[in-house]
Formats: structure tokens, C-alpha cells, sequence
């Protein structure tokens, strides 16, 4: 009885040192690292950082154009927007926001309000993205309302 007794142990013993055999073990390889998403490609704050200019000083009847385009870094990831630009067809907007910079592309926000034409009515854009190109140039996406009227677009800037 003893020694059917020692012969389960040393089985047991034996099977469970079998189970850790790199073959039969449940260990994932290296689960440390964290699997991220491919990223597009980085550019600092400074990169954005002076004043822009529009390329053409159009200014559509259903956009904004003719922009100046300002961003000084307040931060490596953030900074404060000013721009100057004519929205909607002869609205002159003159406006100051926020960025975070992610990548290559700073998301930004801007509000307040215009004086056209002896009323002020508010303005405000909302999800809005600059985007460095690898052409040196910026393309800054907007969207928002200018005194009541909707304006969305795109308006690319060099310095």
C-alpha cells in the first residue's frame, strides 16, 4: 500500500512538472507590451508654431477665406489659436481659441463674437483640425456658424 501510495506521488509529481513544459504551457508569449494602433506621423508643436497665411485671398459665400492663421505654443501638446479671416461672402472675423496637438494635426476650438455691420452676433467653430502637410503647408479644416450662418471648409496656409 505504501509503495502504490509513493508511486502516485511521484506520478503526480511528475505530471505536474510536465505541465510546465514551454510545449504544453497556457503563457502567451510577452504580454507586457501593449498592442497600439498604427499612429501617422509626428510633427512637435513648434512645427505649426508663427503666423500662416491663405495661399489665395478668396473668400467663398459659404466658408471663410483670406486667413491669417496664428498658434503659439503654449505647451508641447497645446496652444492658443488667433486667426483673421472674411466668412461668409464680407463677414471680417477676428478670433481666438485652444489646440491639442496629436500626430501631425492640432484640433482646435474658437469662439466669440462680430461686429458686422453695427450688430455683433456670435461665432463659433467647433471640431476643427490644422493639419501639417509634408509640403511645409497647413490645411486647416473648420466647422462651425458665423453670426447664425453655417460654414464649413477648408483653407490651405503657408507662413
Amino acid at each position: 500500500m505504501k509503495s502504490r501510495l509513493a508511486a502516485v506521488c511521484v506520478a503526480a509529481c511528475v505530471l505536474s512538472t510536465a505541465c510546465d513544459l514551454p510545449f504544453l504551457s497556457k503563457k502567451d508569449k510577452d504580454d507586457s507590451a501593449t498592442p497600439t494602433s498604427p499612429s501617422g506621423p509626428s510633427a512637435s508643436m513648434d512645427a505649426f508654431a508663427g503666423t500662416w497665411s491663405s495661399i489665395s485671398a478668396s473668400s467663398p459665400a459659404n466658408g471663410c477665406g483670406d486667413l491669417k492663421y496664428t498658434v503659439t505654443p503654449t505647451s508641447t501638446s497645446s496652444a492658443t489659436i488667433t486667426f483673421n479671416a472674411t466668412c461668409a461672402g464680407s463677414i471680417a472675423l477676428t478670433g481666438s481659441g485652444a489646440g491639442t496637438l496629436s500626430g501631425n494635426v492640432i484640433s482646435w476650438t474658437a469662439n466669440g463674437l462680430v461686429a458686422q455691420g453695427g450688430v455683433n452676433c456670435p461665432f463659433a467653430f467647433t471640431n476643427s483640425k490644422a493639419t501639417l502637410g509634408s509640403d511645409g503647408q497647413i490645411a486647416v479644416n473648420y466647422t462651425g456658424t458665423v453670426c447664425g450662418i453655417p460654414v464649413t471648409g477648408t483653407e490651405t496656409v503657408k507662413k
